[in-house]
């Protein structure tokens, strides 16, 4: 534990700074990506994913390379959605299809993926390759069946489709900043409180968008859980109650992530808390 304790921010701020050099690399051919990635974001997965490597005594070296994999997987998925949303911006910049083309982003999404999967093929312990590249695919296969789920959800009506829904679709590849380290670290008995964890996180944070986009949506036609649930009561009541879901699953989230091993789920605590927070504040 001391070990874990003498790790500096500034350290996993270099691990960070590792992880999106590596990730330039690896897609410097492709214009369409480079630009993708040097128009920003957050890195929470790879940020979630060195922190978990770090609380984990993982090698630097496996570390850059898992959250290479989460952030590249993530920007694929980025890259694809606003293809089929027709969004024209993301990050303040024109998005990738509105620049090159849809046919040119849709290639360079899938050139992410394919550079995701082979930072994989480098990691130190080559037993553990296998175990890896599963659950990575596990988790991709998940988010393009929740994608799709959403894409054709018209149809769902109940909180429970809601639900299940967006917990296929955000979780998945949130679950795997965690997920990767433990499996390198030889916890794999965590395996299914990680699950369980990630999707009520996710779903929690899809909640939180809806509660701020619920008129926009309404207007699109897009999935929201604050318009289901207006469909039998008034919108502030349905507001009320789906801040009262997301505050529910997000307490679940802070009684399972005390109990992983060696805090390695300290960040995805402080989002949780921010989301809380989030909550209590908006309208």
């Amino acid at each position: 534990m001391n070990k874990v304790n003498s790790v500096s921010s500034i350290h996993q701020s270099e691990l960070l700074s590792h992880c999106e050099a590596q990730m330039i690399a690896l897609v410097s051919h492709d214009q369409p990506a480079l630009f993708h990635l040097k128009s920003g974001g957050s890195r929470t997965r790879a940020k979630i994913c060195i922190n978990a490597g770090v609380h984990l005594n993982l090698e630097p070296h496996d570390i850059i390379n898992l959250a290479c994999t989460v952030e590249l997987l993530h920007n694929a998925s980025l890259i694809h959605d606003d293809v089929q949303d027709n969004d024209i911006q993301r990050r303040g910049r024109p998005s990738v299809w509105k620049k090159f083309g849809k046919s040119s982003a849709i290639c360079s999404g899938d050139a992410m993926l394919s550079a995701a999967y082979s930072t994989l093929a480098d990691i130190s312990n080559p037993n553990l390759i296998g175990k890896l590249l599963l659950e990575t695919h596990k988790s991709v296969s998940e988010t393009i069946t929740g994608q799709s789920r959403d894409l054709c959800s018209s149809d769902a009506s109940t909180v429970a489709e809601y639900e299940s829904i967006a917990a296929m679709k955000s979780g998945p590849l949130f679950r795997l900043g965690l997920m990767l380290p433990i499996i390198l670290a030889g916890q794999t008995k965590y395996k299914a409180k990680i699950y369980y964890i990630t999707s009520k996180f996710a779903t929690a944070y899809q909640i939180n968008d809806d509660v701020y986009d619920w008129q926009q949506d309404k207007a699109s036609g897009q999935l929201n859980l604050v318009n289901i649930l207006a469909s039998q009561c008034t919108n502030y009541d349905a507001l009320i109650m789906a801040k009262d879901r997301a505050r529910y699953l997000l307490k679940q989230c802070q009684k399972e992530l005390a109990l992983l091993p060696n805090n390695c789920a300290s960040l995805v605590s402080q989002h949780t808390d921010i989301l809380l927070d989030e909550l209590e504040s908006s309208y």
